[in-house]
């Protein structure tokens, strides 16, 4: 199971162009300890190091959690079917003033509006 979850991890990592020094910064985790974690050669980390990472990669713990338990009810998940929340998104314009804010949620919502019209 370590495995799977770790392959999962890094998949997930990977999905949102994230290097194991940028999870490092983020987190306040050692990028040899995720590395190993991602290999499978540490077990599922504990609740602390699931929420740390959960946060970095804009997801819930509980996607986490759950994407942990998958091999042992036969599930198969891809990562990019896990869709960042909206802190992750939003990361790296916390300098924007608020109209700026609002004007880039504003474009986010018209090209989610765009692909609904596409049927896509």
């Amino acid at each position: 199971m370590e495995k799977y979850f770790g392959s999962f991890l890094k998949q997930l990592r990977l999905d949102r162009g994230m290097s194991l020094r940028e999870v490092e910064k983020i987190t306040k985790i050692s990028n040899p300890y995720i590395s190993q974690i991602e290999r499978g050669e540490r077990g599922i980390p504990n609740f602390s190091i699931l929420k740390r990472l959960a946060e970095a990669y804009g997801v819930k713990v509980t996607d986490l959690i759950e994407n942990a338990e998958k091999p042992a009810r036969n599930e198969k998940v891809h990562s990019k079917n896990i869709a960042p929340d909206v802190n992750f998104i939003s990361r790296g314009y916390e300098k924007l003033s608020e109209s700026r804010k609002q004007t880039l949620k504003d474009f986010l919502r018209h090209l989610v509006e765009q692909e609904e019209k596409k049927g896509g």
